[in-house]
């Protein structure tokens, strides 16, 4: 849903909506984006504190962090993927057992993939916002920036429903 009303504040900002429909597509994806994240910083809480009682080895970031890696300036670039990683590592029933670490496992680099979109969307959509000059520079960056977008929502996706997956019926 976040996704599909960003990709509408897209078309918007390319004038294919009057200014009224634009505000209103504006306040809403405003509004969903904050729901959806307060969601998927509770979803990840919850799956940072059970890839803990799952494998005990010792996490790079305490369960605080799952919430606060998104909200503290600088170490929001870097703390939520540390925090899905380790998730990921600790939940996947083909990580090495009983050496109290968290060691790689197979399929997390779709961890970075993820994050690579998401930081994409982010600084483009940044850059974008700050540019008034070139509209056609802007409608570009706005585009890849909606195609990153996507991407990450694809990519989180499939990280939660595996991880959520494994944490339910961990073998």
């Amino acid at each position: 849903m976040t996704t599909a009303v960003g990709l509408a504040d897209v078309a918007g900002e390319w004038g294919a909506f009057p200014d009224s429909v634009w505000l209103a597509v504006d306040w809403t994806y405003l509004g969903i984006q904050a729901v959806t994240g307060i969601v998927f910083m509770r979803w990840l809480w919850l799956a940072r504190t059970n890839a803990e009682v799952i494998e005990p080895a010792r996490h790079r970031q305490s369960p605080m962090w799952a919430v606060l890696g998104w909200i503290v300036p600088i170490v929001s670039f870097w703390f939520p993927q540390m925090v899905v990683r380790d998730v990921w590592n600790a939940s996947n029933p083909q990580r090495p057992r009983g050496t109290g670490l968290l060691y790689p496992t197979p399929g997390a680099e779709l961890v970075s993939w993820w994050w690579a979109a998401f930081l994409t969307n982010q600084v483009l959509s940044t850059i974008g916002a700050r540019l008034t000059e070139d509209t056609m520079t802007v409608r570009d960056l706005d585009t890849v920036a909606a195609v990153a977008l996507v991407a990450a929502a694809v990519l989180v996706i499939m990280i939660s429903a595996r991880i959520t997956a494994w944490q339910t019926n961990p073998r």
